[in-house]
């Protein structure tokens, strides 16, 4: 009988031993859990028009003033259809840099009915990467790539600008909470 009492006390202390080895192995697990890099997500625009920022770039290159509207959607190869249209001040902020004009009423009349002649076009592109690491009820998050937009503004049917705007190397930081996260994830809103 006694024998069976110390076989019973060693396994409940094995029993004990074993335990506390698992709630480290769980504990360090968790640990490394937290602080490993996880994907996010990305966030992909017009990606299918364009194999890389290069190509972009590339077909931009080979628009040249003075070319029909038609002529610069075939080199590109892309319908007008793809592109949305500018407004005024968005083709004024392309050209000049800035939506506020001064000047007398004849030559703010003058600089309207030019700017009327104009017609703007503009396709975004834009390829986010985002990766995160987890803190304790924290995710901070890391996104990379670029925003860009090819903007194409014409006068009277010809080209006159073709420019690619946009952040050419996009890299930040945000942290965001863990919980608000995994709500977005689940049910798409976010607070």
């Amino acid at each position: 009988m006694r024998e069976q009492t110390v076989n019973v006390r060693s396994g409940h202390k094995e029993a004990k031993v074993l335990f506390k080895k698992i709630r480290v192995l769980a504990a360090a697990a968790l640990v490394l859990f937290l602080t490993a890099c996880i994907p996010v997500g990305d966030q992909q625009i017009n990606s299918d028009l364009f194999k890389s920022r290069q190509d972009m770039e590339q077909r931009a290159a080979m628009l040249h003033p003075g070319m029909t509207e038609d002529a610069v959607f075939e080199k590109i190869c892309i319908s007008k259809g793809k592109f949305t249209h500018m407004s005024l001040p968005e083709v004024q902020m392309s050209l000049y840099g800035n939506s506020v004009v001064q000047g007398s009423p004849t030559q703010l009349d003058n600089f309207r009915r030019q700017l009327m002649a104009y017609q703007g076009y503009y396709l975004p592109y834009s390829d986010i990467s985002d990766s995160g690491s987890l803190g304790f009820g924290s995710l901070r998050v890391n996104k990379t790539g670029y925003v860009l937009r090819l903007v194409l503004i014409f006068q009277h049917g010809k080209l006159l600008q073709a420019s690619i705007d946009g952040n050419q190397d996009v890299n930040q930081y945000e942290d965001k909470s863990l919980f608000n996260v995994l709500l977005q994830k689940t049910t798409g809103v976010s607070f």
